[in-house]
């Protein structure tokens, strides 16, 4: 029993690009966290608790898992099943949508879809690839002549 995931929080995991783009975006903003799932009359609600939280209660097995954990690739969630606090490290299957590239997508998406949700500061490396892919586009607008390639 003890091994079992709660229906509420295994119904959050199937939802994986916004269990992980919630768990990338909290990463960026704040650093490595828990997501913290629970279950409410309203639904599962998520909270993200940095790991300085954490550290600051003294929970040192919580913060070594924070400290190994990929933020790319994987993240953390917290949940109470029978009274006893739980914490998982869950990585991105194989050849999976990997947190960083899900959330990467949503901003580009945003980007043009929906610029005022877009945060007010954003990474210096997702700066550096819209600029990149921006040369992209303008050096295939340059080459694009209109000719028929056959």
């Amino acid at each position: 029993m003890k091994d079992q995931i709660p229906e509420f929080v295994d119904q959050v995991l199937r939802e994986w690009d916004s269990i992980a783009f919630f768990a990338y975006d909290n990463f960026e903003s704040t650093g490595r966290g828990v997501v913290c799932l629970a279950e409410s009359e309203e639904g599962t609600q998520a909270m993200y608790a940095p790991r300085d939280y954490f550290l600051s209660r003294g929970n040192h097995r919580i913060v070594q898992i924070l400290d190994a954990y990929d933020p790319e690739r994987e993240f953390v969630i917290g949940f109470d099943i029978a009274e006893e606090a739980r914490t998982i490290r869950i990585r991105t299957r194989e050849k999976g949508r990997v947190p960083k590239r899900v959330w990467f997508f949503e901003m580009l998406r945003r980007r043009v879809d929906a610029p005022e949700e877009l945060p007010a500061t954003l990474p210096g490396w997702f700066i550096e690839a819209c600029e990149r892919l921006e040369e992209i586009l303008g050096d295939n607008e340059e080459t694009d002549d209109g000719a028929d390639p056959s």
